[in-house]
């Protein structure tokens, strides 16, 4: 969390809903009290929301937080989303069979462009801030980031979260062990 200057990070505060494979929305729908909606699938990912210092102090994200890369990568592919945009980063050199790693990073604005095809991307360098929420829209500004395992021959432009979300070629696995 250099870019930001949030050094002194001890932990990100995670509500239910808000971890892999969760049930429940962490957000309240407008005009309602309580979040007691159910996500139409388990959560594919991890929601950033809140974060705490050294202190104790909570820290919230905000709209145009620098986003640096987990690891290393390929950025290779980006579409919009409900929030702003989601971006795919490959990583060849983390396989599983003949599946290969991507983080996805949503709810973003791009810091990178793709021209004529991949850009490499090193761990920790900004690839993106985190969305303005549009006024329509209950949800509050945050980080989405997802990891999966996608098939070497699954081409990435053709997909989207609702494709991922119904049994398509790829593997959700939970990003916490990458983000720690």
């Amino acid at each position: 969390m250099q870019l930001n200057n949030l050094e002194a990070i001890s932990h990100l505060l995670l509500r239910p809903g808000m971890r892999f494979q969760d049930a429940a929305q962490w957000w309240r729908p407008k005009n309602q009290q309580a979040p007691n909606n159910l996500r139409p699938h388990p959560h594919e990912g991890v929601d950033i929301y809140q974060l705490q210092n050294m202190d104790g102090a909570i820290i919230p994200v905000w709209p145009n937080m620098l986003i640096p890369a987990i690891l290393t990568g390929d950025l290779v592919y980006f579409h919009r989303d409900f929030l702003g945009e989601t971006l795919y980063i490959r990583h060849p050199d983390r396989r599983q069979g003949q599946a290969v790693l991507h983080t996805i990073y949503g709810h973003v604005c791009p810091a990178i462009t793709l021209r004529t095809g991949p850009c490499r991307v090193k761990k920790g360098q900004l690839v993106a801030t985190i969305s303005n929420t549009p006024e329509a829209v209950s949800v509050p500004a945050h980080l989405h980031i997802s990891c999966v395992w996608i098939a070497e021959d699954q081409a990435v432009a053709e997909l989207t979260w609702k494709k991922m979300g119904a049994g398509s070629t790829v593997v959700f696995i939970d990003p916490l062990p990458f983000l720690l």
